[in-house]
């Protein structure tokens, strides 16, 4: 970039990469209100980003979209972009200072409450409407009168350690605040890890004739607690591990069952593996409780999957997806302080350790993605695109010209061959013009979510997954994976 290119904050370059998009849909991906995304537009703007407003789709859109994205999401190939941190090692701290959020002014509770979760200078004074100098000196401030700030240099961000919270009683507002420090935390361990680790990574032999599989495993829900009417318990943590075996054994056997030569196997897992955060009913009620333990009941289950593909198939490519339970809720957190995400890295960490240390598992390779709505992925060599969305953004039904627009789009935007998607807990294949979209279900029971929508059907077995076959030529049989024969 030139010296006349404008700067960005991390939230406005995210902003500018979901464009175009509706106030709705970001408010929804950033969790603001439609107010504040006008707040991010209008800084967008006096920093000349010629912003457009579609009337016909309620979009808006970058005028010359495809300059200025690549501008915003640029990323430094070497690594060298560094966030500027505050110096926080001559302050004089009054040993006999205690925090108290009593004596705290309205900027500096708004400070203090960004911090909680961690946060750059730069945010803060986008936040604060403040030069960044300003934001500085009342980081210092805070440390001088007894607050425990400290410098995240792993995460790039200035952070409080402690919990000392600002509302009367610890509410679900601190419950969360505590479970995105252990997300920042774990998060910054795992890619500490990884650094030391060979990214896990099998060559990729096509050959003619042959077709690749793929199993689509979505919506997990490590976490959830439902009953049924009577009361009884129909679905938890606990029964997740028996039903993801399930799952590889009976996609195993479809594979059989298809008859067919196989090079690559394609594990879709499409997010909201683990709950996470009280959206739905039926939630469990304490955090701290059980967010690792989320992460614990679907760890040794995932990896058994991944073990049992490997000695089937002769490579293994585990293609990884973000849903919205996972993500941070709190202002302040790093857009990489995902749930789902941790529990991919995690697992890749130990596929990583296998192949490193036992020479185990060399044809299974990782293909991860961001804090975003999609991931793109081949399949045969390169011959088909695939494209997998969690699906918070597209209804599971092209009913209407707004949602096959919707899809159309997609299309243009991601040239895809077969897509996939989850977040609804229903299953089948949208029907539109199109290349194939498949839904995949939820192990999950569907509640009033599904009803809302209309999008349940009445069926006697539980759907839990999607499997198919894929040549070159696009999709081959689709097998939809239900509990029939689960015992």
């Amino acid at each position: 970039m030139d010296d006349n290119t404008p700067e960005f904050t991390e939230r406005q370059r995210e902003l500018i990469a979901m464009l175009p998009a509706t106030t709705s849909e970001i408010a929804e991906e950033f969790d603001v209100a439609p107010t504040t995304v006008e707040s991010h537009r209008n800084a967008l703007k006096d920093k000349g980003v010629p912003l457009e407003y579609d009337r016909e789709t309620n979009e808006w859109y970058v005028d010359g979209s495809p300059g200025w994205q690549a501008m915003a999401t640029e990323e430094d190939p070497e690594g060298t972009n560094e966030v500027d941190l505050p110096d926080l090692e001559d302050v004089d701290v009054d040993p006999e200072a205690e925090a108290n959020p009593n004596d705290l002014t309205d900027r500096e509770r708004v400070v203090v409450s960004e911090l909680e979760t961690g946060a750059t200078v730069d945010e803060l004074a986008e936040r604060l409407d403040e030069r960044e100098s300003i934001v500085t000196e009342h980081i210092r401030d805070l440390k001088r009168s007894g607050w425990h700030v400290y410098i995240d240099e792993s995460a790039e961000m200035v952070a409080i350690e402690g919990d000392q919270p600002l509302r009367s009683s610890e509410h679900k507002g601190t419950r969360t605040r505590k479970a995105n420090r252990w997300w920042e935390l774990r998060h910054n361990e795992l890619v500490r890890e990884f650094r030391g680790l060979e990214t896990p990574e099998a060559k990729y032999h096509d050959t003619s004739g042959e077709e690749d599989w793929v199993t689509h495993v979505t919506d997990l829900h490590a976490g959830d607690l439902v009953r049924d009417d009577d009361g009884e318990v129909v679905y938890s943590t606990e029964s997740i591990p028996d039903i993801v075996d399930y799952i590889t054994s009976q996609s195993l056997g479809l594979a059989e069952k298809h008859a067919s030569t196989y090079e690559t196997a394609h594990l879709l897992w499409g997010g909201d593996m683990v709950t996470n955060e009280g959206i739905y009913e039926g939630q469990w009620e304490d955090l701290d409780a059980w967010l690792d333990e989320q992460h614990e009941s679907l760890i040794d289950p995932l990896v058994r999957q991944i073990k049992a593909f490997a000695e089937r198939f002769p490579h293994v490519d585990v293609v990884c997806q973000v849903g919205n339970h996972g993500k941070s809720r709190a202002s302040g957190t790093s857009s990489q302080a995902n749930a789902d995400l941790i529990l991919y890295k995690s697992i890749r960490n130990v596929i990583a350790q296998l192949q490193d240390h036992a020479d185990i598992l060399d044809n299974v390779s990782f293909d991860i993605g961001e804090a975003r709505a999609y991931k793109n992925f081949e399949m045969r060599g390169g011959e088909i695109a695939g494209h997998l969305r969690h699906g918070q953004h597209r209804r599971p039904q092209a009913e209407t010209s707004a949602r096959d627009k919707e899809w159309t789009k997609t299309l243009l935007d991601h040239d895809f061959d077969v897509a996939y998607m989850g977040h609804y807990h229903v299953s089948g294949r949208i029907p539109w013009d199109g290349p194939p979209i498949l839904a995949s279900p939820s192990p999950k029971p569907a509640g009033e979510f599904v009803e809302a929508i209309g999008a349940r059907t009445p069926s006697e077995h539980q759907g839990v997954a999607t499997a198919h076959g894929v040549s070159d030529d696009g999709v081959t049989g689709v097998f939809p994976i239900d509990m029939r024969k689960y015992a």
